[in-house]
């Protein structure tokens, strides 16, 4: 009898905890779709260190992947006339160089590996977008207003599409590249949503081929999806109310925190 009592009193544990962890995972994810889709990137950056911490296994990169690429389908339609098109070309070229790359990194990185180079590349990503958004602030930067040749954009292109399939973060390297182009904040915006469809699909494919994609995996991609559009909604209505500038800095705290709490908890 006692023994009994033990078992059931673990298992009511056991429940409880898969609940929060259900709950925490539908926050951040609506969360971070919202981010998204106010400013065109950011679900990868917010959502891959929290699944991280929370599922403490590299399935959550999986997982984000099939997320977002299921927020770029609904993005797409309205934008793929947006998007500079030999942009994107040159892009998409280079991102398929990097794909094979990024599935090394992710096959031979362990969860603390991955871990701390997540949280590395966060810390690091926030420092270069605050000290950009301070000089644009201040007036000290001014964006290049032609986008450099063939060579630069699949560079960029290469780095997104390794970090595409071992962080699900193709976004950060783009961003970085778009932000100096001169280019509209529609068009990033475009331009980069629309490189989420290609480079996300490269990611899932391979990841399905080549490593494997478990059952459970789909299944909460399924649960957490509805969260994800939701955010999209909010984020869309939000962004034509909130200022930019104080929304952009209240991203890159919350993604430094994020960073630094990936860093202590290793």
């Amino acid at each position: 009898m006692i023994k009994e009592s033990k078992i059931a009193l673990h298992e009511h544990k056991h429940g409880r905890e898969m609940v929060d962890w259900i709950l925490l995972l539908l926050m951040v994810t609506f969360a971070a779709a919202m981010v998204q889709s106010a400013t065109g990137f950011g679900f990868g950056l917010i959502s891959v260190p929290a699944f991280l911490i929370v599922m403490n296994s590299v399935v959550a990169i999986q997982l984000v992947i099939i997320i977002t690429l299921g927020m770029s389908c609904v993005h797409w339609p309205t934008l793929r006339g947006v998007a500079p098109g030999h942009l994107l070309k040159w892009l998409s070229l280079g991102c398929t160089f990097g794909f094979p790359l990024g599935i090394v990194v992710y096959a031979k990185f362990d969860i603390d590996t991955i871990k701390m180079t997540v949280a590395l590349l966060i810390i690091l990503i926030s420092v270069i977008n605050g000290w950009h958004l301070l000089s644009k602030e201040t007036g000290r930067r001014q964006p290049d207003r032609q986008p450099h040749g063939p060579g630069t954009l699949m560079g960029v292109g290469v780095a997104s599409g390794l970090m595409a399939s071992s962080l699900a973060m193709p976004g950060p390297a783009v961003m970085l590249y778009l932000s100096r182009t001169g280019l509209d904040k529609n068009e990033i915006r475009a331009t980069i949503l629309t490189f989420f469809l290609f480079s996300y699909g490269g990611a899932l494919l391979l990841q399905a081929t080549l490593i494997g994609i478990g059952t459970q995996t789909w299944i909460n991609a399924l649960v957490l999806t509805p969260a994800a559009l939701g955010g999209v909604v909010v984020g869309h209505l939000l962004s034509k109310k909130i200022n930019q500038q104080l929304f952009e800095g209240l991203v890159l705290l919350i993604l430094l925190l994020t960073g630094f709490f990936m860093l202590v908890s290793l």
